[in-house]
Formats: structure tokens, C-alpha cells, sequence
């Protein structure tokens, strides 16, 4: 198993399939949910009161406003793609297993643990292959607060 750091470097070295091995793991990221950031989130694509009014989220039992979990996913996008960078045809085809384990609330620091499930060639595409990435977001406390299973479509290394 191979082990990656990435506090904001791309991993650079990963461009095509071949470079990917399972057991892999990544660990990448630094995103700062900012309160302001979760509001407008939430006001545009996730309205509910939890996420919208502090006193809300907690007469529901939450200990401040919570962000939402589509925000929360996409700031591992956001990461993700910060971080394999030089892979410039990864697309995911679709998402799996998503869990959200504990709230993330303003002020964390999210950061991400991938590990690579499975690597194959497509028959259907011969020039791409799959990747599926198990993927764990925590807080700066090391607390897993969202769980999620991917799938990216990666280019094959070119035949000499």
C-alpha cells in the first residue's frame, strides 16, 4: 500500500490508470467551512431551518447551524480535483454509499482520506479505465464526519 500526503500540491505524478494501484491511499485537503459560505449554500440549494437559523439547529438538538451535506460533498470535489490535478480527464461517473456520520459545523477544517477500491479498464471505452475510491472526510480533530464511495473515469496511458 502506498501512502500519499497532499496539503495543497496536486499529486502530480498521477495521470493516467496504470498510476493507480489498489490500496492506494491519498490524504489531501484544507477547506475552512465558513459560516457565511454554509448560509448561501443552504439558501440557494438546501433550505432547511438547520441549515439556515443557529437557534433552529439547535431546538432540533444540533450544537449550532449544520452544513449541508451536498455542500459538504462538494467541497470534496472541490478538493479532489485540487488535488489529482494533472489527471485531466477524471470524471466521475457517479457517486455511492454516501454517509453523513456527524455535522460539520462552521469553523471546521475539513480534510480528505482516499483509498483506491478498484482499478479496471473499460471495455466499452478502451482508451479510459475506473477508478473507485473509498473517500473519508474529517474535521481538524481527526473526527469522520462524511463518508462517500466514487467513481472516475481516468485516460489510459498511451500505447508507444
Amino acid at each position: 500500500m502506498t501512502e500519499k500526503q497532499n496539503d495543497r500540491a496536486p499529486f502530480l505524478d498521477l495521470v493516467y490508470l496504470e498510476d493507480f494501484a489498489v490500496g492506494d491511499r491519498y490524504a489531501y485537503g484544507a477547506h475552512e467551512m465558513r459560516r457565511t459560505d454554509m448560509l448561501a449554500f443552504a439558501q440557494q440549494f438546501d433550505p432547511e431551518p438547520f441549515h439556515l437559523d443557529a437557534d433552529a439547529a439547535r431546538a432540533m438538538g444540533w450544537p449550532d447551524l449544520i452544513a449541508s451535506g451536498p455542500h459538504v460533498c462538494a467541497v470534496w470535489r472541490r478538493l479532489s480535483k485540487d488535488a489529482f490535478i494533472a489527471a485531466d480527464a477524471f470524471v466521475s461517473p457517479g457517486w455511492d454509499e454516501i454517509r453523513w456520520r456527524m455535522p460539520v459545523l462552521a469553523g471546521y477544517i475539513l480534510n480528505v482520506q482516499s483509498e483506491v477500491l478498484a482499478v479496471r479498464p473499460l471495455r466499452s471505452r478502451p482508451e479510459l479505465g475506473l477508478v473507485r475510491f473509498s473517500n473519508e472526510i474529517r474535521n481538524q480533530h481527526g473526527d469522520l464526519t462524511t463518508t462517500l464511495v466514487t467513481n472516475w473515469f481516468v485516460n489510459r496511458r498511451p500505447s508507444a
